[in-house]
């Protein structure tokens, strides 16, 4: 059956001008040989929230989550869903970029991997302990290629830059300058977590970002630690490295071996300032430019934000999401074309939403779904049934369930503090790792919480408790009572924070804080 054919077959299209959904039919590209282990694809943006997909207007996932879907475009995002289990309440434990990171790379808890709070940013001492064995230092260790493309944002921001943003590894002269204060570029060495083919942006710049490259090819022919600007739409620029690198006409990987590929754009995160400088015009203009605001700003929960930030962003932060399903759309297509697609655990996700208005406020870090919830797509032919699946997956979480699903469950290093999934994804009975009642909700110092399938709560440091009931206040736009519910519920709620901040080895366990709000295992 042809392509357009099939999708025809199952009932979605592309929308006018988008490129067509690189669905994966059965038998689609060649199988892989008895015994070859399989690739990993783990395609990450940075600040996309759980509602952006067109999939959830499907009638067939539309009572997948709770409130309305954003009104984006994503068909190639959607074609995968429909061949992927869909975790839909995926949570972000810390949302925000650099904790997030950390956790996903280490499968530990900020009080341990030395992201304790907050982003990795000049004057900061934050970053990831080198000492720890990463997710991708176990690929590597286990013979895989492997290969890093977009932002990282988990290393120390230091002031090892000459000033032309030469890596040059002293704060002496000619070194004492930044390159970005907000981020830094990683030498060779234990902070590439493993990672042979590297490719880094760096900066919240959409089309003008600085590029360092191990791979001179990549960067104008300069070396590794040599800034170049590329001046072109990043998401654009990247995917063009990863199907190259898919397609390896230039050797870029021993195909002997199985590979890993993680790409991070840092679109969909802000700035959505300006339509030029910020996404693709184009883009914009087809999909967006004319949408009404109460229909982009569509969540009940919308409030007025500073100097009118949401009204301003949503259109271009969703011409970004349209943007990113494109290119995504592209690797799909050049991963089956390398006859891959078969062989390959592909995960599309984010590290954290993106509030766009909702409880008028912009941005990430709050327990509110729209920042802690993140799409979560897996992909695996001949292992995962597609279905929905309400796995409240954590960050720590994705490191030993992506290892286990590859087959290195005993690889998994012993200082991981996250839970292994797999086999409740591959057949849907949690027996062997049961579903959690909660996830946690970490927020630096000032804040902890849960979210369960029907609550949300917060406890703020100066003992002050948030209650919501996801279920009839799916928006969490009325906080609720303590004694308004069952107290097996509060019981519950706050036996389960007491229960994983000491997992998480938290700074608050030390001390009890808030001790009649957060019921501490004895």
């Amino acid at each position: 059956m042809k392509r357009r054919e099939f999708n025809k077959a199952m009932g979605f299209y592309a929308a006018a001008g988008l490129a067509t959904p690189s669905v994966h039919a059965a038998n689609s590209s060649p199988a892989a040989a008895p015994g070859d282990r399989p690739n990993l694809l783990y395609i990450f943006p940075d600040q996309y929230r759980l509602h952006a997909l067109s999939l959830w207007r499907d009638p067939a996932f539309r009572d997948a989550i709770r409130g309305v879907s954003d009104p984006v475009e994503t068909p190639n995002l959607d074609a995968l869903a429909r061949e992927s289990v869909v975790l839909n309440q995926a949570c972000s434990t810390h949302p925000v970029c650099s904790p997030h990171r950390a956790m996903l790379m280490s499968g530990m808890y900020p009080s341990q991997n030395g992201v304790m709070h907050m982003n990795c940013k000049a004057g900061r001492t934050l970053g990831l302990k080198h000492s720890i064995t990463c997710f991708t230092d176990v690929l590597a260790a286990e013979g895989y290629e492997t290969a890093y493309v977009g932002k990282t944002h988990w290393e120390r921001t230091e002031p090892l830059f000459d000033t032309e943003n030469r890596y040059v590894g002293t704060p002496e002269d000619p070194g004492g300058h930044y390159a970005n204060p907000f981020d830094t570029y990683i030498p060779p060495g234990p902070g590439r977590r493993g990672n042979r083919y590297w490719f880094q942006n760096i900066g919240d710049n959409h089309k003008n970002p600085l590029s360092y490259s191990n791979r001179p090819e990549l960067v104008n022919g300069k070396p590794d630690g040599h800034p170049h600007r590329h001046r072109r739409f990043t998401p654009e620029q990247e995917a063009d490295i990863v199907v190259d690198y898919l397609k390896n006409e230039s050797g870029q990987r021993d195909e002997s071996k199985p590979f890993s590929l993680i790409w991070s754009p840092n679109p969909p995160h802000n700035p959505y300032s300006d339509v030029d400088r910020d996404c693709d015009r184009a883009v914009y203009e087809q999909f967006y430019a004319d949408m009404p605001l109460d229909e982009a700003l569509n969540r009940p929960n919308v409030a007025p934000t500073k100097d009118n930030l949401a009204e301003r962003a949503a259109r271009i932060y969703f011409a970004l999401v349209t943007s990113i399903d494109q290119q995504v759309g592209r690797v799909l297509q050049a991963l089956e074309d390398a006859g891959q697609a078969d062989n390959t655990l592909v995960v599309f996700t984010s590290d954290h939403g993106e509030l766009l208005g909702s409880h008028g406020k912009m941005g990430k870090n709050l327990i509110y779904d729209e920042s802690f919830l993140v799409p979560y797509l897996i992909r695996f032919p001949g292992v995962l049934q597609p279905r929905v699946d309400d796995l409240l997956l954590g960050t720590v979480d994705i490191m030993p369930t992506m290892l286990s699903l590859l087959g290195l469950s005993q690889s998994i290093p012993s200082s991981v503090q996250g839970y292994d999934y797999a086999s409740g994804l591959r057949d849907g009975v949690y027996d062997q790792t049961p579903k959690p009642q909660s996830a946690l909700y970490l927020n630096g110092r000032t804040k902890k919480g849960v979210r369960t399938n029907q609550y949300t709560y917060l406890v703020h440091e100066d003992d002050l408790p948030e209650l919501y009931d996801n279920t009839t206040d799916p928006y969490q736009m009325t906080p609720i009572a303590l004694d308004a519910i069952d107290r097996s519920d509060l019981d519950m709620l706050q036996g389960e924070l007491g229960r994983w901040l000491v997992r998480a080895t938290d700074d608050w366990v030390k001390t009890k804080k808030c001790a009649e709000l957060i019921q501490y295992p004895a």
